[in-house]
C-alpha cells in the first residue's frame, strides 16, 4: 500500500453514477459488478501511487502526491472501466473529480476545504466524466499523455455557493468525451448569493434538514438569532437544486419592517411585476401553480403572522411547491415542520484535555473550534493552533455556547487582542464582539444588536419574563419560575404562556428527561442581556430575594429526603439546581440583611455537598459566610452552620478546624439549650479525640453525649453516638464490642434506609469483622460500603472500602492481590484529593501480622494496581478471592 501523502495533496474523488437504480433493478448482478469496479480502481490507482483513505459504498477517496500521478491514475481507471464487460448492467458510467491543495490527516482520514472542494466537483460531473479544478490543471497541463487534452469548460458556481471554479475535462480518444452541461448552479435558475467565508460543519443537521424537506412542503428552521439559520438554508437549497427544475430563490425579508411588503419581496425576489388589475398574490400563485421549485423565506421573525398567511395560500395552490423558511420562531401554520437548530457541537469537556498529548486532534474536531480556526486565519493569516493555546481556544467557544456569529466576532478580535485577552473580555461580551461585517444588517454585525433584534420584538411581559429569568443560573423548572417570577405584573397562569412563547422564539431551550422532566435554559449570552436589562429595570435586588427565598426553601425540604431512602434521586435533583444553590447564596451575601438565608441554604446542602466531594470550595463559602457581620448573631442558624461546617472540615482531613467549629457549636448549643445538638457536637469532639490517641478525653464527652441523648430517644442521635462508640471500642482492643455497636448503628441506618451512612459505618464493621477474622462477613460489608457509596454518587471515597479489600487480603495471605489493591487505592486517593490513607486499629492488627510487602514484585503489583481505572479497580475490588 502507498504511503499517505502529506502537504499538497492531490485529492481524487469517484462514484457510480445511476448506482441507487442498478442495484433496485439487478442486485445480484451488481453485487459482482462492484466487486470488479472495486478491483479496477483499487489497482488503477495504487499503480500510480495513490493512497485510498476512504471507500464508502462505490466511491473512493484516494490521495496523490502528485497532480500528474493522479491524472494518469484516473486516466487509466476509466481505460479499464471502458474496455470492461458489465454482464446484466449494461454499463457502469463512473465520474471522477480532481483537485489540489492542502489537507489535515487526523484518524486515517483527511480533512480541510480541499476535500470540501472535490467533493463539490464531483457532485458536478456526468457518469464518465473526469473533472480538474484549475490547481490541479495547472500542474498537469504540460505533462499529458499523448493523445489526451484537457478541455476548458469554463467558470462554474458549485454546490458550496463560494467562488467560482474553472473547471476542466480529462478528454481521450478512446473514452466518451461529450456530456450534457455539468450541474452547477448555473443549470437551475436561482438566485443564490456567492458566499464569501466558507461553510463550516453542520454535516448531521444538512442530512436531517434534507430528510425532513423530502417529506414536507413547509420546513421552518427555528433558532436565536446568529445561530445560521441562513447560511445552513442556502447550503441545502445549493445541494437539492437539481430536484427542482424551475429553480430555487431566496426571499430576504431581513430589510423590510413593513408586513405589507411580504408578498411584493416574494414577487419582487421572482422577478414577476404587479399586472394592471390583478391583485399581486392572484399573480404570484399563478406563476408557481405548476413550477416544481424552492421557495426559501429567510428572516420571517418580524413579518411572521404576513409570511404565515402567505405560505398557508401558496401551499394550497402550489402542489410541487416547497417553502424553506428561517424565523426565530414557527410561522404557526397546519402542515408546517418547525425545526430548531442547535448550535455548533461544542467540546464541554474541553477542561479534562488539558494534558492530553492529542488535544488539538481531538477538540478541533468539534465544529466551533474549527469555525473559529477558519475565520481567526482569516483574520489573522499567521495565527496557528497549538497546544498552547487549543484549551483557550475551546473555551471561547463554550463561553460563546457555539453560537456562529459570536465565535466569528471572537475571532476577528485576533487582530489585535491575543487569545487570553478575548477570554478575559468575555464577561463585557456586548463592548468585545463589535466587529461584525461592514456590509452586513446592522444586527449581525454585534452582538448586542443581534440581541436586541429579538427583544425589541417581544411583548411587554414577554420581556418581563425574560429578565426575571435571569435571576437563575444555568436551569430552571416550571415550579421554581412561577414560584420566582409570578409578581409585581406578571400572574402565576400567565407563565407557562409566556414562557412557551419564550420557547417559541428561541429565547429560551427546554430539555426534558424521565427523572426530572422538563427544564429550561438560556444561553449564556442571553443570559448575560437579560440579566443587564433585570438590571436597568431596577428589579435584581427583589428577584435575587425571590430567588434566595425559594432556594432556601428547597434545599431545606430537600435535607431529610437526602438523608432517606430516597436520597439518591434527591441528591440527583441537587446535582441540578447546585448552581442555582450557589447563586443563591451569592445573592445572600451580597443583598442586605439576607446572610442567614444563605447559611440556612449551606446548611441543609451540607449532606449533599459531603456526598459529592466538593469540600474545597464549599468550606471556603462556609468561611465566608461564617465571618459575614450578619451571621455574628449567638442563635440556631450560626450553631447548626458551625455543625455543618466542622462536619465537612472532618471528612476533608483538616481536624484542627474542625475542632474550632465543633467546639464554637457545642459552646452555642449550650447556650440555646440544645440538648439534641450538644449531644451530637461531643460526640464529634470524642471522635478528635480520639483520632490524637487520647481515649480517656474521648470516654468523657461520649458520657457527657450519653447523658444528654439518653432522654431524647432520637435514633439519629442514637445511632451517631453507637458508630463513634465502636471507633473507642476498636482503639480498646475489643472488636466483639465495637461490631456489636456498629451492628447496632447499622440497623437503625438500615430501617430509615440511609445508604450513605450505611456504607460509611458498614466500612468500620467490615474492618473489626476482618479483625475477628470473620472475612465473608468482613468481604460482604466492604462490598456494601463500595458499592452504595457509588450508588448514591460517590467516588471520592472509594479508596476506603479499596484499602479495607487490601487489608482483607492480607488477613486471607492474598499478597499479590493486596498489593495491587493497595496501588489502586494510592491512585482514587491522589484522583479525589485525599492525603491520608485509611485508618482503623483492625488494620493495624493485621498488617502487623503480616509480611513485608517489599520487593520487586510486590512493586511491579503495586504499580499495576496504580494504573487502574475506577472502574477496573472497582470490578477487581469486588472479585471474590478465598484463600
Amino acid at each position: 500500500m502507498a504511503a499517505r501523502p502529506t502537504g499538497t495533496i492531490t485529492f481524487l474523488f469517484s462514484d457510480i453514477e445511476g448506482s441507487s437504480r442498478k442495484w433496485e433493478e439487478q442486485p445480484e448482478a451488481m453485487r459482482v459488478a462492484l466487486a470488479a469496479h472495486d478491483s479496477l480502481l483499487r489497482a488503477a490507482f495504487e499503480a500510480q501511487g495513490g493512497y485510498v483513505f476512504k471507500t464508502a459504498g462505490d466511491a473512493f477517496c484516494v490521495a496523490f502526491d502528485t497532480a500528474q500521478d493522479a491524472f494518469v491514475g484516473a486516466l487509466e481507471a476509466q481505460r479499464a472501466l471502458h474496455a470492461a464487460q458489465w454482464d446484466g448492467i449494461g454499463e457502469l458510467k463512473v465520474r471522477m473529480a480532481l483537485h489540489t491543495g492542502a489537507a489535515e490527516h487526523r484518524d486515517g482520514d483527511y480533512f480541510g476545504q480541499a476535500l470540501n472542494r472535490v467533493s463539490r466537483i464531483l457532485s458536478s460531473a456526468h457518469g464518465g466524466q473526469v473533472l480538474l479544478s484549475l490547481p490541479t490543471q495547472e500542474l498537469v497541463r504540460d505533462l499529458l499523455p499523448t493523445g489526451v487534452q484537457l478541455r476548458h469548460l469554463g467558470e462554474h458556481r458549485l454546490r458550496d455557493l463560494t467562488r467560482p471554479e474553472q473547471l476542466f475535462q480529462l478528454v481521450a480518444a478512446e473514452l466518451p468525451s461529450q456530456f450534457p452541461p455539468l450541474r452547477s448552479l448555473e443549470s437551475v435558475p436561482n438566485n443564490l448569493p456567492v458566499q464569501l467565508t466558507s461553510f463550516v460543519g453542520r454535516e448531521r443537521e444538512m442530512g436531517e434538514v434534507k430528510r425532513l424537506l423530502a417529506s414536507t412542503h413547509l420546513l421552518t428552521l427555528t433558532g436565536t438569532g446568529g445561530t445560521g439559520k441562513t447560511r445552513l438554508s442556502l447550503q441545502v437549497a445549493a445541494d437539492l437544486f437539481e430536484q427542482f427544475r424551475d429553480g430555487v430563490w431566496l426571499v430576504e425579508f431581513a430589510t423590510i419592517a413593513d408586513a405589507a411588503l411580504v408578498i411584493e419581496t416574494v414577487a419582487g425576489a421572482l422577478e414577476l411585476r404587479q399586472e394592471a388589475g390583478r391583485p399581486l398574490l392572484t399573480t404570484l400563485t399563478s406563476f408557481l401553480r405548476n413550477k416544481q421549485l424552492l421557495l426559501i423565506l429567510d428572516n420571517c421573525e418580524h413579518v411572521v403572522a404576513a409570511c404565515a398567511r402567505l405560505t398557508e395560500s401558496l401551499l394550497r395552490a402550489c402542489p410541487q411547491l416547497r417553502i424553506l423558511a428561517s424565523s426565530r420562531e414557527p410561522l404557526g401554520i397546519a402542515g408546517e415542520t418547525a425545526w430548531p437548530l442547535p448550535p455548533l457541537s461544542l467540546p464541554d469537556h474541553w477542561r479534562e484535555l488539558l494534558d492530553v498529548p492529542d488535544a488539538i486532534e481531538r477538540l478541533s474536531q468539534y465544529e466551533a473550534v474549527r469555525l473559529f480556526i477558519d475565520r481567526a486565519t482569516m483574520a489573522r493569516p499567521a495565527f496557528q493552533l497549538s497546544n498552547d493555546n487549543v484549551h483557550t481556544v475551546a473555551q471561547i467557544c463554550w463561553r460563546l455556547d457555539g453560537i456562529p456569529l459570536a465565535i466569528e466576532l471572537a475571532a476577528a478580535r485576533i487582530r489585535v487582542l491575543t487569545l487570553q485577552q478575548i477570554v478575559e473580555r468575555l464577561d463585557d461580551r456586548f463592548h468585545l464582539l463589535t466587529t461584525g461585517s461592514r456590509t452586513a444588517e446592522p444586527r449581525q454585525q454585534t452582538l448586542r444588536a443581534l440581541i436586541d433584534w429579538s427583544y425589541d420584538l417581544l411583548a411587554e411581559p414577554e420581556r418581563q419574563l425574560l429578565r426575571r429569568l435571569s435571576v437563575f443560573a444555568r436551569g430552571r423548572t416550571l415550579e421554581a419560575i412561577e414560584a420566582v417570577c409570578a409578581c409585581e405584573g406578571l400572574e402565576a397562569w400567565e407563565i407557562i404562556d409566556l414562557l412557551s412563547q419564550l420557547v417559541d422564539k428561541s429565547l429560551i431551550n427546554v430539555e426534558k428527561t424521565p427523572e426530572f422532566g422538563a427544564r429550561y435554559f438560556m444561553l449564556e449570552s442571553i443570559w448575560d442581556y437579560a440579566n443587564e436589562k433585570l438590571v436597568e429595570a431596577d428589579e435584581a435586588p427583589t428577584f435575587r430575594e425571590r430567588h434566595l427565598d425559594y432556594f432556601m426553601r428547597f434545599a431545606e425540604e430537600s435535607s431529610p429526603k437526602i438523608r432517606g431512602p430516597k436520597q439518591k434521586e434527591w441528591l440527583a435533583r441537587l446535582d441540578e439546581e447546585d448552581m442555582n444553590l450557589r447563586y443563591a447564596v451569592e445573592a445572600s451575601e451580597e443583598l442586605p440583611g439576607q446572610l442567614p438565608k444563605g447559611l440556612r441554604l449551606l446548611t441543609a446542602a451540607q449532606r449533599f455537598y459531603e456526598v459529592r466531594g466538593l469540600f474545597k470550595e464549599t468550606r471556603e463559602v462556609f468561611a465566608r459566610v461564617l465571618a459575614h457581620p450578619e451571621a455574628a448573631p449567638r442563635d440556631a442558624v450560626r450553631a447548626a452552620g458551625l455543625a455543618a461546617a466542622g462536619r465537612l472540615a472532618w471528612i476533608a482531613g483538616d481536624l484542627p478546624e474542625c475542632q474550632l467549629l465543633q467546639e464554637e457549636a457545642l459552646g452555642l448549643f449550650r447556650e440555646l439549650q440544645d440538648p439534641r445538638g450538644a449531644a451530637i457536637a461531643l460526640a464529634d469532639l470524642g471522635f478528635l479525640a480520639l483520632e490524637r490517641k487520647d481515649r480517656e478525653a474521648a470516654r468523657g464527652f461520649f458520657a457527657e453525649a450519653d447523658a444528654l441523648a439518653q432522654p431524647l430517644r432520637d435514633w439519629r442521635v442514637n445511632a451517631h453516638l453507637a458508630h463513634i462508640r465502636a471507633e473507642l471500642a476498636a482503639q480498646d482492643g475489643d472488636f466483639e464490642a465495637a461490631l456489636a455497636l456498629d451492628e447496632a448503628a447499622l440497623a437503625l441506618h438500615r430501617e430509615a434506609g440511609d445508604r450513605w451512612l450505611i456504607s460509611i459505618v458498614s466500612w468500620s464493621f467490615a474492618a473489626a469483622a476482618a479483625a475477628l477474622g470473620r472475612f465473608d462477613e468482613a468481604r460482604a460489608h466492604f462490598a456494601e460500603c463500595l458499592q452504595g457509596g457509588i450508588d448514591v454518587g460517590n467516588r471520592w471515597g472509594a479508596s476506603y472500602p479499596l484499602e479495607g479489600f487490601a487489608t482483607l487480603a492480607v488477613a486471607e495471605h492474598q499478597f499479590d492481590r493486596a498489593a495491587r489493591l493497595f496501588g489502586a487505592a494510592e491512585s482514587q486517593r491522589s484522583r479525589s484529593g485525599i492525603a491520608q490513607a485509611a485508618e482503623h486499629p483492625a488494620f493495624e492488627k493485621i498488617l502487623a501480622a503480616a509480611p513485608d510487602f517489599n520487593g520487586p514484585a510486590m512493586d511491579a503489583a503495586r504499580r499495576e494496581g496504580r494504573a487502574m481505572t475506577f472502574d477496573a479497580a472497582i470490578e477487581f475490588a469486588l472479585q471474590t478471592v478465598r484463600a
